[in-house]
């Protein structure tokens, strides 16, 4: 098999009988099994006596093999190389990337994006200080994969990104103008979906998780991480708690600006208004992004029932021209 062949995804038993062998004497029990558009998630236990375990598996769903030997990669530099008591990732098992298979430990906790749609409400406070550790673990996360800051901007011409692609080579010269200059390996899917919060009630204590670490090759600024989050903030505000109930406890504006104030005392950085301008065109690349309805495929209930909500409810949203957003405008 070539390095460009798409891998055949392993069902969930051939899943149970291979997790087995890479851990001789364990016994493997599917716990739960969730299809996604780009992968297929399932939670095992093992067991042995009286020890149990819990670990996930990740198959890779229109992946190539060196993007899921990519993703395994970069989680394990992010595990191995964070100092932090309070921001981590889920532990690095193995990887099988013929097979299409990351293997990782099982987290608990609130997945930051559930939390936002208001499913299980939390306090101000809580929602604040999840703000504050996300926008702490990009920081983090783009001082491990900082790259030479006369490093260009790389483009991945092999991935399905005329958007965000677009906006990459646009902005080669507008860069220039900006403070945040430093060159990274942007985590690309830096969303509340891929944040796992637990709040240890005993220790009134917050950890975050990094979940999906990034499967392909760019390297630019930081502006596209934070477009993405400032994006994936008023995604949210189109699900039905907040569009249809009127529940309405966080303002996408505000929560963005904490989001943003925090991430640049992070990286001690002020950011001027070639800053903000880039960061509003990377999140219209993404507007324009979602747009195209056809890219979510057919695999698993989730894409299906997202593209048809989104069709339905949210088209005025997506179809929005770039000044829909006060944001930074209003700054």
């Amino acid at each position: 098999m070539s390095g460009k062949e798409v891998i055949k995804e392993m069902n969930r038993h051939e899943v149970q009988e291979y997790v087995e062998t890479k851990f001789p004497g364990w016994t493997a029990k599917s716990k739960t099994a969730v299809p996604y558009r780009n992968s297929h998630v399932i939670r095992l236990e093992l067991i042995k006596g009286n020890d149990r375990r819990e670990i996930v598996i990740k198959i890779a769903r229109n992946f190539q093999k060196e993007e899921v030997a990519r993703e395994y990669a970069n989680l394990s530099r992010f595990h191995q190389r964070i100092d932090s008591p309070v921001i981590t990732s889920p532990q690095p098992l193995f990887v099988d990337e013929t097979q299409g298979i990351l293997a990782m430990s099982n987290v608990h906790g609130d997945n930051l994006a559930h939390v936002l749609h208001e499913i299980r409400p939390k306090s101000q406070s809580y929602i604040n200080s999840a703000i504050d550790l996300s926008a702490t673990a990009l920081a983090r996360y783009h001082e491990i994969f900082a790259r030479d800051d006369d490093a260009d901007i790389s483009i991945d011409s092999t991935a399905r990104e005329r958007d965000v692609n677009e906006f990459l080579s646009a902005s080669r010269q507008l860069i220039k103008k900006c403070n945040l200059r430093s060159m990274v390996t942007p985590f690309f899917d830096f969303t509340p979906w891929n944040i796992i919060i637990h709040k240890n009630s005993e220790k009134n204590c917050m950890k975050l998780y990094l979940i999906d670490f990034p499967r392909r090759e760019y390297i630019c600024t930081p502006h596209l991480d934070l477009a993405r989050f400032r994006f994936a903030l008023e995604l949210i505000k189109q699900f039905p708690p907040a569009k249809f109930l009127g529940i309405n406890r966080w303002d996408a504006d505000r929560l963005f600006d904490r989001f943003l104030d925090r991430y640049c005392a992070e990286r001690q950085t002020a950011l001027n208004a070639d800053d903000l301008a880039l960061i509003i065109r990377a999140r219209s690349a993404y507007i324009r992004r979602a747009q195209d309805l056809k890219r979510k495929g057919e695999l698993g209930w989730q894409p299906r029932l997202e593209r048809a909500y989104l069709r339905t409810f949210s088209r005025k949203w997506l179809d929005q021209n770039d000044g829909f957003s006060r944001w930074p405008e209003s700054r």
